[in-house]
């Protein structure tokens, strides 16, 4: 005759499964959240650049930055 489990152990396991499943949905919930916020931000941006670009007196020098040389 086989051996029944204990009854803690039937009801550890499903309650293992049930933290290991909130864990996964919140990591799930904060990954879905970054690229809101990356749109978000390059928004903001967007709307900023032509902005400062109109400020009168404010004048910025570009630089060219030398290219790398490739590594062999």
């Amino acid at each position: 005759m086989p051996r029944q489990p204990a009854p803690t152990a039937q009801r550890a396991e499903p309650a293992g499964l049930r933290r290991r499943l909130r864990t996964a949905n919140g990591r799930i919930t904060a990954l879905e959240g970054q690229p809101d916020d990356l749109a978000t931000v390059t928004a903001h941006l967007y709307r900023e650049d032509p902005a400062l670009k109109q400020k009168p007196g404010r004048h910025s020098r570009l630089t060219r930055v030398p290219r790398a040389e490739p590594r062999a």
